[in-house]
């Protein structure tokens, strides 16, 4: 399931010069959008985690995917302004071709099982999960945005393969790394 939305997307990037957000939004389909847009940019960070601005440039999509899929929103009406944005596709190609590799990995070991642990979702407690990973994401605070994502990936990898044991662990380290990040925050603020 989600190796075909990955494939569009990356036949779309190959084919075309740019990519619109409306254009994205529209490739990916309205069901399970965001959960695989949160997916491709939480590989993506921990892909590009040694850049320096990174956590700002992919927080601030994380954080309105993450938002949208807490409230429900099938569909989100972008302002014309912000559904015109393109980005050059080139820019994309190098890095959805690493994306698609780990994923095709992810998947082997990500298959539905338990499904009375997978019954532990809801769309409010996932959403306020990823929106709150996605928030210490953005924050430019060292070893909060890799293991973020990776919390990320399990609760989202749990929800769209309807995979119970991946589930319980990502709400297990979303616990573990709440508690993580208010160790840094503190040794950092104080």
């Amino acid at each position: 399931m989600i190796t075909n939305y990955v494939e569009k997307l990356k036949q779309y990037i190959n084919e075309n010069e740019e990519i619109s957000t409306s254009d994205f939004v529209e490739i990916m389909g309205a069901h399970t959008s965001f959960l695989i847009l949160l997916l491709i940019l939480s590989v993506l960070n921990i892909i590009l985690a040694p850049l320096p601005i990174n956590s700002f440039i992919l927080g601030i999509p994380l954080i309105f995917f993450s938002i949208c899929y807490l409230f429900g929103f099938q569909k989100v009406i972008f302002s014309k302004k912000l559904s015109k944005k393109s980005v050059k596709c080139i820019a994309w190609r190098k890095h959805i071709h690493k994306v698609s590799h780990y994923i095709e990995k992810i998947l082997i070991i990500s298959k539905p099982r338990f499904f009375y642990l997978s019954q532990l979702h809801r769309r409010f407690i996932s959403g306020f999960i990823l929106s709150t990973i996605s928030l210490l994401i953005f924050l430019p605070i060292p070893f909060i945005n890799t293991s973020g994502s990776v919390t990320m990936i399990m609760v989202l990898l749990g929800i769209i393969q309807k995979d119970g044991l991946f589930l319980t662990i990502g709400y297990l380290s979303f616990t573990i790394h709440i508690i993580f990040s208010a160790v840094i925050i503190y040794h950092v603020v104080i």
